[in-house]
């Protein structure tokens, strides 16, 4: 669960806490680059993005106040990163923003591919803890049977399990995968 953006670490980034501040980077980062290439950016593009959502997220973060009635610290950074990735498109007069477009229509497309994101990286990290806190081979049996969509009988065959711990393995794993996916996604 260290992964996930909790107010500690955001109270250690505000006191300038070096050591949170590079976590905060290492968890963002993925997700910002992504979103600026799903806008055509390339690989120059998409590293100056993340600088410039950690650089107004820096400059911000000493005012920032997280207060959960007002939204969740994702959608904060998400608006940052919008506008961002908009301006730096606007600044380089790509075509996906042509003149007169429609501001809110950009703003939605932009929160879904945000939000895609998201869920992808929440999935990908209550992923990795649910492989860190299941035995290796019950892990194993869910991955083959769930994930990579081999029939039971044959993940039961190629593991030397039964069939019924192929499928108790599923359930098992998809509960701790809820779990830690409401864990991760709660703020």
């Amino acid at each position: 669960m260290s992964l996930t953006t909790n107010v500690t670490l955001l109270e250690k980034i505000i006191s300038g806490d070096e050591i949170s501040w590079e976590t905060f980077q290492k968890m963002y980062s993925p997700l910002i680059r992504k979103c600026g290439s799903q806008w055509g950016l390339d690989d120059d593009g998409c590293d100056e993005l993340v600088q410039e959502v950690m650089l107004t997220f820096f400059s911000d973060c000493r005012r920032f106040k997280y207060d959960r009635a007002h939204g969740r610290f994702r959608e904060y950074l998400r608006s940052i990163a919008r506008s961002n990735t908009f301006a730096m498109l606007k600044k380089r007069k790509e075509e996906l923003l042509p003149p007169g477009s429609n501001e809110p229509l950009l703003d939605y497309a932009f929160d879904e591919k945000w939000d895609a994101e998201w869920h992808n990286y929440l999935f990908q990290e209550a992923l990795n803890v649910l492989e860190k806190d299941m035995e290796e081979l019950s892990f194993r049996s869910f991955r083959m049977y769930a994930i990579e969509q081999i029939p039971p009988a044959e993940v039961a065959a190629r593991l030397g399990i039964s069939v019924n711990a192929v499928y108790v393995n599923k359930s098992r794993a998809l509960e701790h995968l809820r779990q830690t996916i409401r864990q991760l996604d709660s703020m």
